[in-house]
């Protein structure tokens, strides 16, 4: 079991308060809100390791940075914003449909990706 390090704990709080997936310079820039000191280096070498531990893991899409988050209990999609390139998590109502598959294939699991612009760079504000 990996210990818990002040850095890990502050990797941890900035994923949790920021409340999507982050590239590691994201994650770089927030936790030295935390410890000030906060190398990237050692950011790379946690994430590592946290994500060998199971408490993160990452994402990977094509054209996109690989962004870290830790495992969701509940079924969730991506939405990776056009303009600004942040990835953020969106509830997901979507069912799996039936696929017509060759003999023999087994589904594991499915990813939906939706792409566009956030509320922000699409200039829409609630309320």
């Amino acid at each position: 079991m990996e210990r818990e390090t002040k850095q890990r704990k502050a990797i941890f709080r900035v994923l949790e308060e920021q409340g999507r997936p982050l590239t590691v310079e994201e994650i770089h820039r927030h936790g030295r809100e935390y410890v000030p000191r906060l190398g990237l280096t050692t950011v790379y070498r946690s994430v590592r390791a946290m994500i060998r531990s199971g408490i993160l893991l990452g994402l990977q899409y094509p054209g996109q940075p690989v962004r870290y988050e830790a495992p969701s209990r509940s079924e969730h999609i991506h939405f990776i914003c056009n303009a600004c390139g942040k990835l953020y998590d969106l509830p997901s109502s979507h069912k799996e449909k039936s696929m017509d598959l060759p003999p023999g294939f087994v589904v594991e699991g499915e990813e939906l990706i939706v792409f566009g612009r956030c509320a922000d760079c699409a200039g829409i504000r609630e309320g």
